[in-house]
């Protein structure tokens, strides 16, 4: 079959290798290593994809060289993209802060007019120093801004945060966060009837991936009507247990679905309860 959209995708960084593994769950895994080629087969013949810089995806989507792309909204925003935000992918969440030397007096962005601030995000720095009628001067770096203070270089900063750990060990504390982030599918306004369905379909598949994280599926029997009640009280679920019957007289069998984080509790209070033979299984995907 003819190849008929293109994704755009990070060729690395911290969005590429999350991207690559929701897309496998997700039945549209690539085919070919961001390492290896620029321009990757998809497990799904309808798909090709494009492995480019993060920054550079809503320039491909916008130009129309790709009909789809996967980037973070740090990324949309500094490029002013207008392209359609289909989904939140929820990974890659990180924050745009401003930090400072832990030993500056600054207590927040008013106290930076006329200092230096250094960033890899021009465009977001620019736009928040203005919101708060700020005049400073922008040192535009490629990376490693953190060390910009340490260095003398800067003032300040203005980048990503996520656990915090690289302003910690580069002596840097948050004054302000500007806005946050994570990665988003991104699609062209432009809409094509054969892309337009094979969109709706990587799209639910993807929320279906991402409804199912920290999700497992939990089945059980019960030997008894009054032990079912009692299993039935303390057992969670998305909306209601499923319960059938066993061939076995007097028996049932419980399917639901419970967080990863409430198994252990959730398995005691069912054996007390009377249930037994419990199976835990994992989601691949959720799709309401």
């Amino acid at each position: 079959m003819e190849k008929v959209i293109r994704i755009a995708l990070p060729n690395k960084g911290v969005l590429c290798q999350p991207a690559l593994d929701m897309l496998a769950k997700a039945g549209f895994a690539s085919l070919d290593k961001p390492t290896d080629t620029l321009c990757a087969r998809c497990e799904d013949a309808r798909v090709e994809y494009l492995f480019v810089r993060a920054q550079d995806v809503p320039k491909y989507v916008e130009s129309g060289a790709a009909y789809a792309g996967i980037t973070g909204l740090d990324m949309l925003s500094e490029t002013s993209c207008k392209e359609r935000q289909v989904l939140d992918l929820g990974f890659g969440e990180c924050a745009i802060a401003l930090a400072v030397p832990e030993a500056s007096h600054a207590k927040s962005v008013k106290d930076l007019a006329g200092k230096r601030i250094a960033t890899k995000l021009p465009n977001t720095a620019r736009a928040y120093l203005r919101k708060n009628g700020v005049k400073a001067e922008l040192l535009e770096l490629s990376g490693a801004t953190e060390i910009a203070p340490g260095a003398k270089l800067a003032d300040a900063v203005i980048d990503h945060v996520q656990t915090g750990r690289t302003l910690a060990a580069n002596r840097l504390r948050k004054i302000g966060i500007i806005a946050s982030s994570s990665a988003y599918l991104v699609a062209s306004r432009k809409k094509e009837k054969e892309a337009e369905e094979v969109l709706q379909e990587l799209g639910l598949s993807l929320a279906g991936v991402k409804n199912a994280r920290g999700l497992k599926y939990l089945l059980l029997n019960v030997p008894s009507e009054k032990a079912l009640n009692a299993v039935l009280k303390v057992l969670p679920s998305m909306e209601s247990p499923t319960v059938l019957k066993l061939a076995k007289q007097g028996e049932w069998n419980v399917h639901t679905v419970i967080k990863s984080s409430q198994l252990a509790t959730v398995a005691r209070k069912v054996k007390l309860a009377g249930g037994k033979d419990l199976l835990v299984m994992p989601l691949e995907k959720v799709i309401p």
